[in-house]
């Protein structure tokens, strides 16, 4: 699958994943800039990562700018290689968003994904994918705000 033509601040190492340290939920942003050129049904790239230990509890999707009617999206963990979205049940047994059009207009929801139900802990980082299903028009920021807590 192709991937993004920019990466994001996770997958280029510039954005470190944030580690509970108690009880205490946390949130993290995470961003992936979309080109026009990105616009299209499979691309998939990195936009954030879901820390050893913790589990996630909800996620907000955001899109300062619209991408573009017919834009959607879908998020959830990797597979082993990175190339789609999981189908382990311990991440939830498939996409977490599936076909999420927040971006096509532009906004902010919160969503509590049911798979989110489904995933345990894992001793190490896990990748999270976004997925382009449906495509936009304009170049723009596709964002997550993720929050998770320790298992």
């Amino acid at each position: 699958m192709p991937a993004f033509k920019q990466l994001s601040a996770v997958a280029a190492g510039h954005q470190n994943p944030i580690t509970p340290g108690g009880p205490e939920l946390v949130r993290s942003q995470f961003g992936q800039p979309i080109a026009v050129a990105d616009h299209a049904a499979g691309v998939i790239g990195q936009i954030g990562t879901l820390p050893a230990g913790t589990l996630p509890v909800v996620v907000y999707v955001r899109a300062p700018a619209a991408l573009g009617a017919g834009f959607k999206a879908s998020i959830g963990l990797s597979n082993a290689d990175g190339s789609d979205f999981s189908a382990d049940a311990a991440d939830g047994g498939a996409a977490w968003i599936v076909d999420n059009d927040t971006g096509a207009a532009g906004g902010y929801v919160q969503l509590v994904p049911a798979a989110f139900g489904k995933v345990t802990p894992s001793q190490v980082d896990r990748k999270i994918l976004l997925k382009i299903t449906g495509a936009g028009t304009a170049a723009g920021i596709f964002g997550i705000d993720l929050v998770y807590a320790n298992a």
